[in-house]
């Protein structure tokens, strides 16, 4: 597991291999950005642009790696469409430059679009991170709704009705943390 606290450094090892470009830091990693209380995490999920720097974070750091083995933690690198959150997540994100490697920028989701993002899979472990984030960040009705139309499962992105149907899910079960 990944403590909150070891997040910006094993960010950090990830933007010195890369070198130049984008590093996305999504999923339960990110919020260890934002929240006082932020969870542990399995892993480190990001994604790389250019992508083909991703493959060297990936086979340095990633699952079962010498980086693994020695840290206790991995990443795991995506592709952007593994983030299904709402499409201006980036005018809320988090923006920097990493200070080792200034040729990096960091971008880090808003914890409400993180959010929209696991409102598919919401397991009781996604339930919890709900829990953490709305204490830290509220979020009222109108701001769901909001972030809803942007969402790609409601804007045609995303045309799995199987997917869809538990995304509509897990947002009945978020309004239910919300009321």
């Amino acid at each position: 597991m990944v403590e909150p606290a070891d997040v910006p450094r094993i960010v950090a090892d990830a933007a010195r291999l890369i070198g130049r470009g984008e590093l996305v830091i999504f999923g339960s990693s990110a919020l260890a950005f934002w929240l006082a209380d932020a969870p542990r995490s399995r892993d480190v999920d990001l994604w790389c642009d250019p992508p083909e720097r991703g493959q060297v974070v990936e086979a340095l750091m990633g699952e079962l790696s010498w980086y693994h083995e020695r840290h206790g933690a991995y990443v795991e690198v995506w592709a952007p469409e593994t983030f299904a959150a709402p499409s201006e997540w980036r005018t809320r994100a988090r923006r920097s430059i990493h200070e080792v490697s200034p040729e990096v920028t960091l971008l880090v989701p808003h914890p409400h679009d993180v959010l929209l993002a696991k409102l598919e899979r919401m397991t009781e472990t996604d339930v919890d991170h709900a829990r953490r984030i709305l204490a830290e960040y509220p979020m009222s009705e109108a701001t769901l709704a909001e972030l809803l139309v942007e969402s790609p499962y409601r804007g045609g992105r995303i045309d799995d009705d199987e997917r869809i149907a538990r995304f509509e899910h897990g947002v009945e079960r978020l309004r239910l943390l919300i009321d």
